[in-house]
């Protein structure tokens, strides 16, 4: 692969090639590193690119590697309060468009926790309109109708009063981050001061706060939805990828998506928690990698 020093963060590098790309409506930043088949990563609530800083090395050495950060949050543009749409199906649609701009066709999708939510929505409309699009899917620690963590503070924040809390909050974005972390990982001590800088990097642009309200506002109403998706595309090839100690979606959860997957295959890691991708980075590319057959 080419290795060029790329801006992960302000102030740190990671190979690959930065790019931009309008399809999703408005600029979306995204790194684009390796060679063979495409691989998209679609990142979790808070997350973006930075999130797979510990995989995108090894999964570039079979393919090509698409980590994006979606419109709203990491270092893409911020849409207008009101003018988009935050909902999975919509969000799934926009990404689809940019990965026909892009001429991907058959690319694998790794999604987590809300991009596990993403990711079934991409595979269920390529599926229903036959482009051909999204192969195989590994769903880490994806959003689901059986797990409860978080019901009640998700509808607190869809709603006008939570909303007006949320954005007056929003200059304390970093002690969100800080509990979100220490409740997502099984060992906080693992949390570096490196992890710390890269997730608060983006959190002080202007906007961010309405990205993560126009998420909460359709939350309930999406996970209503996710099982008919899952239903529809029970056939496709699809890794539940959990850590064992997963406290934000716990792995009880996990089960019952395979029941309603029975060709799917289910790994549970571990001693680790929602970000098994940071937690246990080398656990993690080998279990992808071999699902994916190498």
């Amino acid at each position: 692969m080419q290795n060029v020093s790329v801006s992960l963060w302000p102030g740190r590098f990671i190979f690959g090639e930065e790019r931009w790309a309008g399809a999703c409506g408005h600029r979306m930043r995204y790194l684009r590193g390796g060679s063979g088949p495409p691989l998209v990563l679609v990142h979790g609530l808070m997350g973006y690119s930075f999130s797979w800083r510990r995989n995108l090395e090894q999964l570039a050495n079979h393919y090509t590697v698409f980590a994006i950060d979606l419109p709203g949050i990491g270092f893409s543009e911020r849409p207008p309060r009101g003018g988009y749409e935050f909902d999975l199906k919509s969000i799934a649609e926009r990404l689809l468009v940019w990965m026909d701009s892009e001429g991907m066709r058959g690319a694998d999708v790794i999604g987590t926790s809300h991009g596990g939510g993403i990711a079934m929505f991409m595979a269920d409309i390529d599926q229903q309109e036959g482009t051909g699009l999204v192969d195989k899917l590994v769903l880490v620690a994806s959003i689901n109708p059986w797990s409860k963590v978080g019901r009640r503070r998700t509808r607190f924040f869809a709603h006008p009063l939570g909303a007006m809390c949320m954005r007056a909050f929003q200059p304390s974005l970093g002690l969100l981050r800080e509990w979100g972390l220490r409740s997502m990982y099984a060992d906080p001590r693992k949390i570096t001061e490196e992890t710390r800088a890269g997730y608060d990097a983006p959190l002080v642009i202007r906007g961010t706060v309405d990205y993560l309200l126009g998420i909460v506002q359709y939350w309930h109403e999406d996970l209503a939805k996710v099982e008919a998706a899952m239903h529809r595309i029970s056939e496709k090839r699809i890794l539940l990828l959990w850590g064992a100690r997963d406290r934000a979606v716990p792995v009880q959860s996990a089960y019952e998506m395979q029941k309603r997957l029975p060709g799917s295959d289910l790994v549970v890691l571990k001693g680790v928690g929602h970000l098994p991708y940071e937690e246990s980075p080398l656990e993690f590319n080998t279990t992808v990698l071999q699902f994916l057959g190498h």
